[in-house]
């Protein structure tokens, strides 16, 4: 069952180390805090194996300046509890996919991360190309 906080939702992959998010509409840096803080927390067990992380924003309005710089934290809190890639469903939104891109590079993590139009196109890359 998915956790919810606002415009946010967290859970977890069935039989996957892997934590999806989805947001719908327009977030705030506490829900992003909360995003932060829920999804570390669903993925703790995993750190010493490695997991991956889902976004949907497929449904996002974009996000503001400063909640760039909280998805920055975000990515490099990540990355340190043991995150190997970052997968983005992005639907048709061209600006989404520019927001991810430019956070994932602002974190200077060398995160592997790929851009796609659905949740199951991710699970597939991850599966077949990252092997998670």
């Amino acid at each position: 069952m998915a956790k919810k906080n606002g415009a946010q939702s967290v859970e977890t992959i069935s039989g996957r180390h892997i934590v999806l998010s989805a947001g719908v509409g327009k977030t705030n840096i506490d829900e992003l805090k909360w995003l932060e803080e829920t999804v570390l927390g669903e993925a703790k067990a995993w750190k010493s194996t490695g997991w991956a992380y889902i976004a949907d924003c497929s449904q996002m309005s974009p996000v503001s300046p400063a909640e760039g710089t909280q998805l920055v934290h975000m990515t490099q809190a990540f990355v340190e509890a043991g995150c190997k890639a970052f997968g983005f469903a992005e639907g048709k939104s061209i600006m989404l996919k520019v927001q991810a891109q430019k956070n994932t590079e602002r974190s200077q993590t060398g995160v592997i991360e790929g851009h796609f139009a659905t949740v199951e196109e991710v699970l597939d890359w991850l599966k077949n190309d990252v092997n998670i």
